[in-house]
């Protein structure tokens, strides 16, 4: 005569199946995804965005040689987010990393619960922690560095207060992003920035190099 089985045994057995179903239900995402040729995406105009009076005072200050990436500085977050160049995209159970090809810009989104340490020091990548809701990889990164992720005179504080959450939604070989970034030093409220892509199974990542007067270079 077989024993019953005990509610724990019952518990861990259930814990197992939905354990399992979720991660058959996280989509591959493996693969280089290039820009989607034509979809509006983007940077808003400083026209669109509520900067407070001490953001509207950094704005008026941007000139060019300001520009990170006129530096040959890699963008970083949140200006690196909307990148015209090729990205690849490497899952793993404990990260997700992301390899740009500008710049060659490295961002490891950590997907097994752990948080920034406390001395962790702010970056132009931060720190990324991620979460699946679905099909969408839902991204916060927070311990950005200040007013180096200018774009078109758009600054960040880097404030503790300050952090972004990106939204990427894959359906099949397409991506679909919404970021979102707070500073309530700089901006009265959120803005947002729109991006898409398309996997590529035949691109490659290609070397970049960066040459530019104000480099020194």
């Amino acid at each position: 005569m077989n024993a019953r089985p005990t509610m724990g045994v019952v518990a861990a057995v259930a814990s197992g199946l939905a354990l399992g179903a979720q991660a058959q239900s996280v989509p591959e995402i493996d693969g280089i995804w290039e820009p989607t040729r034509g979809a509006p995406a983007g940077h808003p105009s400083v026209a669109d965005i509520s900067l407070t009076p001490e953001g509207r005072a950094e704005f008026e200050r941007f000139s060019e040689e300001n520009d990170p990436t006129l530096k040959c500085i890699m963008p970083g977050v949140p200006l690196g987010i909307h990148d015209p160049y090729p990205l690849e995209i490497i899952q793993q159970n404990h990260q997700i990393a992301l390899l740009y090809e500008h710049f060659h810009m490295v961002r490891r989104i950590f997907m097994d619960g752990r948080q920034a340490p406390e001395d962790w020091w702010p970056s132009l990548v931060g720190f990324s922690v991620g979460r699946w809701e679905g099909n969408t990889l839902v991204v916060r990164t927070t311990h950005l560095a200040p007013n180096l992720t200018w774009h078109n005179g758009m600054p960040f504080s880097g404030d503790a207060e300050a952090y972004v959450v990106e939204r990427y939604r894959f359906d099949g070989d397409e991506l679909f992003l919404t970021a979102e970034v707070f500073d309530p030093r700089y901006y009265q409220e959120p803005y947002v920035i729109l991006s898409s892509r398309t996997r590529s199974p035949d691109a490659m990542i290609l070397e970049y190099e960066c040459f530019s007067e104000y480099s020194g270079f």
